[in-house]
C-alpha cells in the first residue's frame, strides 16, 4: 500500500515551539502524539501490563531529545522511531514475559483485557471490525511491531515511508514485511470466522479436540490447513472484506484517563527539572542551525549535550517529590483528558459507573442508570415465583423496591408480543412462542436461570439447561459456553432496568451501557442502542414468569 493522507498531524510550529523551550506548546504536543503512541506500543506488546511503562518512557525520551531534533517536520518519523526502539529495548530487557499469558497474573484477583478486548469495548466494533481486532489474538508475538504499525497506516495515521523509518527498512523490504503480516491476518480472520460459527464445522471438532481456547500462533497453522481445505469453512469466509478497507479511517483506541494523567505529570516534572539544561542546549541548536557545515558541526555537540543532560535530568525527575507547578498544569491538563475520554465514548467500567444517571421508577429515560449500591436497591425489580404447573400462560412475578434480587430461573414473556418468550434456535436468541403444549425442548429453549453476572455480582447472566450463557456477539444474541475471558464475562452480563409496564424488565448491556436485550420485527434478539419511542421501549421489555421447565 502507497502512502495516504494522515489524520491531523502535530503542526510543525508548535513542534519547533516545544523544541525552543514553550512550556504550553511541550504540552499541547504530547497530548497530540499519546493516542498515537498508546496504540502502537498497546497493539505490539498484545495489552501486556508494561504497556503504561513503554508509553511514559517513550515521551520522556520524546521530550528529552526535542533540543537535537534539526527538522521538525520530521517529527513524527522521529517519534515513531523512538517508540519501536522502546518497544525493542523492553524485548531484549525481559522476552519471557510476552510469552505468558498477558491475561494471567497470579497476584490479581481479575483478569485484565488485552489490547483486543481494550479495541473492541471502547470503540465499539462489531461485524467484520470485531473479528479483525480478535484474529490479531492469532498472530506470533514477533509479527505485532509491523502489525501496529501498518494498522496505523491503514488508519490513516501513519505513512509508508514513515512506518519504513520506524522499522530501519527499505521501502521495499517494508513492504515485504507488512504483505507478510496481511496474509497471516487474513488467515487469522477466516480462522476466527470458522471457529465462532454456529453452528460450527463437523469435521473441526477433531481438529479442536485438544485446544485450550486460547488463539496462538500455533493453532492458527494448525487451524489454517483445516480451513483452506474445506468447502463449508471456505464459504463461511469468502465474505471478508479486505482487512485494510476495514481499518480506514478507524478511530484510535482511546488511552485511558490514569495513564494521561501519569504522562503528563512526569513530562512537566521531567521538562521542569531540566529546563536550565535544555535552555543551553536550544542555544546551540539554534546557534548551529545558521551556517551550513559549521552549523551541523555545533548540532552534533548539541546533541551529545543533551544525551549528557539527560542523566541530570532523570536524577531532577526522582528528587522532584513536592509538588511543583508544572505538576499542578499536568493535573489540570489531566481533569482535561478526562473530559475528552469521556467524549470518546469509552466503555470502561469505572467511567459508565461515574457517569451514568440513575433510572428511577417510572421514568422512560433510555440512558444508562448507575451501577451503585443505591441505585441497584432503588430500581423496582421482579422477584422470582415458585415453579407451578403450567397454565396456558404462566403469572408475572411480583415487582417490589424492596426485593431486587432476581437470581433462580425464569421465562422471560414479552410485554408487546405477550405469547411468545424469549427462547433460542441453534444457539441463536429469539422470540417465539410457547405453551402448555409445546414440546419439552421448547419449554426448555425459553427457561433461564439468573445467576450473579460474571462481570459484575450486582448484575445477572443467564444460562440454558446447557450451562450455556447467554451473550452478545457482534451484536446478535447467542448462547456459548463460558471461554474464560474477560470478554466473555462483560458479553454475558446484563444490568436490570426498569421496564416499559409495571412489572417488566430489561436488560441492559454490561459492557455497551445504553443498548439493551430486545427483538426485532424478524422477531431474532439483538442488543441495540436505545431509542426513545414505545415500540423500542416495548420490544425490550419483559415479565419475569416461572420456568417452563
Amino acid at each position: 500500500m502507497g502512502s495516504r493522507d494522515t489524520r491531523e498531524r502535530p503542526d510543525v510550529a508548535v513542534v519547533a515551539a516545544a523544541r525552543d523551550g514553550d512550556r504550553q506548546a511541550a504540552e499541547q504536543l504530547v497530548g497530540d502524539c499519546l493516542p498515537l503512541v498508546y496504540n502502537i506500543v498497546g497493539r505490539a506488546l498484545h495489552g501486556h501490563g508494561d504497556v503504561d511503562d513503554v508509553v511514559q518512557e517513550t515521551m520522556v525520551r520524546v521530550l528529552d531529545g526535542l533540543p537535537g531534533l534539526e527538522r521538525p517536520d520530521r517529527f513524527r518519523s522521529w517519534l515513531v522511531a523512538i517508540t519501536v526502539r522502546q518497544i525493542r529495548d523492553r524485548w531484549r530487557a525481559g522476552r519471557t514475559w510476552l510469552t505468558s499469558d498477558p491475561l494471567e497474573d497470579p497476584g490479581a484477583g481479575e483478569a485484565q483485557p488485552d489490547f483486543a478486548d481494550l479495541a473492541i469495548l471502547r470503540l465499539a466494533l462489531s461485524g467484520q471490525r470485531r473479528e479483525a481486532v480478535e484474529a490479531t489474538r492469532w498472530l506470533e508475538d514477533e509479527e505485532r511491531e509491523v502489525l501496529a504499525l501498518w494498522w496505523m497506516e491503514s488508519a490513516g495515521e501513519l505513512t509508508r515511508g514513515e512506518l519504513s523509518a520506524a522499522c530501519g527498512l527499505t521501502p521495499s523490504h517494508a513492504a515485504v514485511r507488512v504483505q507478510r503480516v496481511k496474509e497471516r491476518l487474513e488467515t487469522a480472520r477466516a480462522v476466527v470466522r470458522a471457529v465462532t460459527a454456529s453452528p460450527r464445522c463437523p469435521d473441526l471438532a477433531p481438529v479442536l479436540g485438544s485446544w485450550d481456547g486460547r488463539p496462538s500462533g500455533l493453532w492458527r497453522k494448525r487451524l489454517a490447513r483445516h480451513v483452506r481445505d474445506c468447502p463449508r469453512c471456505l464459504r463461511s469466509a469468502s465474505d471478508l472484506i479486505p482487512a485494510e478497507g476495514l481499518l480506514a479511517g478507524l478511530a484510535l483506541v482511546p488511552v485511558p484517563i490514569g495513564l494521561v494523567g501519569l504522562v503528563l505529570a512526569r513530562t512537566s516534572v521531567a521538562g521542569s527539572a531540566g529546563a536550565g539544561a535544555g535552555a543551553g542546549i536550544r542555544t546551540a541548536a539554534r546557534g548551529g542551525r545558521t551556517t551550513a557545515r559549521g552549523g551541523r558541526s555545533t548540532a552534533r555537540g548539541g546533541r551529545t549535550t543533551a544525551r549528557a543532560s539527560r542523566t541530570a535530568r532523570t536524577t531532577g525527575r526522582l528528587a522532584a517529590k513536592p509538588v511543583t507547578a508544572a505538576a499542578a498544569t499536568a493535573v489540570t491538563l489531566a481533569v482535561a483528558g478526562a473530559a475528552w475520554y469521556a467524549a470518546t465514548g469509552s466503555h470502561e467500567p469505572g467511567t459508565r459507573h461515574a457517569a451514568a444517571a440513575a433510572l428511577s421508577p417510572g421514568t422512560s429515560s433510555e440512558q444508562p442508570s448507575a451501577r451503585t449500591p443505591t441505585s441497584r436497591t432503588a430500581t423496582p425489580t421482579p422477584t422470582p415465583t415458585p415453579p407451578r404447573t403450567h397454565a396456558p400462560a404462566p403469572k408475572a412475578a411480583s415487582v417490589t423496591a424492596a426485593e431486587p434480587r432476581l437470581a433462580g430461573r425464569h421465562a422471560l414473556r414479552s410485554v408487546d408480543r405477550p405469547g411468545d418468550y424469549a427462547s433460542q434456535s441453534d444457539r441463536l436468541g429469539i422470540l417465539g412462542p410457547v405453551g402448555a403444549t409445546s414440546s419439552e425442548a421448547a419449554r426448555q429453549a425459553a427457561t433461564f436461570t439468573f445467576v450473579p453476572g460474571l462481570a459484575d455480582p450486582h448484575c445477572y447472566s443467564l444460562k440454558d439447561a446447557a450451562g450455556r450463557y447467554v451473550r452478545h456477539y457482534a451484536f446478535r444474541i447467542r448462547l456459548d459456553t463460558d471461554d474464560a475471558s474477560a470478554l466473555f464475562r462483560k458479553d454475558a452480563t446484563f444490568c436490570p432496568r426498569a421496564g416499559s409496564t409495571p412489572g417488566s424488565v430489561s436488560l441492559e448491556s454490561y459492557n455497551y451501557p445504553g443498548r439493551y436485550l430486545r427483538h426485532r420485527d424478524d422477531l431474532q434478539l439483538w442488543l441495540d442502542p436505545a431509542q426513545d419511542t414505545a415500540a423500542y421501549r416495548a420490544s425490550r421489555s419483559f415479565v419475569l414468569v416461572a420456568p417452563w421447565s
